[in-house]
């Protein structure tokens, strides 16, 4: 499954706050078409485990602050809902709207440490501060202008930020050894 943006720039506000591990991590989302009622929180899809050790994460996220409701979207998977961090929300918002170059210094920094980004030249680097490499780029591949004061990253696709049948995990109909038999 191919990380989303939510994974890079909304995966980060609950570092502080939950204690996330990356391991068995397999994407975030800001929402799920199938529990529109939790529409403005924070989803992490896990890979289940039957570890001790993964259970004991488990319950571990199921008694923090921010745990909404926690559920199995298909046979492989455990999907945990969080609250927004309220010092987030603003920034939340502000990525919903594609607006990454203005999430505050702060933000900036703690998603580069979350992510362990040192380099000014790697693309999330670029994103958030309209490196004008990156405008060039994608002016040379569109053949258009682009504004300076434009981000230089789209807005959000809700088909890759909003969980849906398209990421359930289905088992593949395994042939038989001799039909004829």
């Amino acid at each position: 499954m191919l990380l989303n943006k939510s994974y890079t720039y909304i995966l980060p506000m609950l570092a502080n706050y939950v204690g996330v591990r990356k391991s068995n991590l397999k994407n975030t989302f800001i929402g799920d078409k199938d529990y529109p009622k939790y529409d403005n929180n924070i989803f992490l899809l896990y890979k289940f485990s039957g570890s001790k050790e993964f259970l004991l994460y488990e319950d571990f996220l199921k008694n923090t602050n921010l745990f909404v409701d926690s559920y199995d979207p298909d046979d492989h998977h455990v999907m945990f809902v969080f609250d927004v961090p309220s010092f987030y929300q603003s920034d939340y918002d502000l990525f919903k709207e594609g607006k990454y170059s203005e999430f505050p210094q702060e933000y900036k920094i703690a998603l580069f440490e979350y992510h362990g980004i040192t380099d000014s030249k790697h693309r999330v680097a670029q994103v958030l501060f309209k490196h004008p490499d990156l405008r060039e780029e994608w002016e040379n591949k569109l053949n258009i202008p682009i504004p300076e004061d434009s981000e230089v990253s789209s807005v959000p696709d809700l088909e890759l930020e909003v969980y849906s049948d398209r990421y359930k995990y289905v088992d593949p109909i395994k042939p038989m050894e001799n039909p004829f038999e």
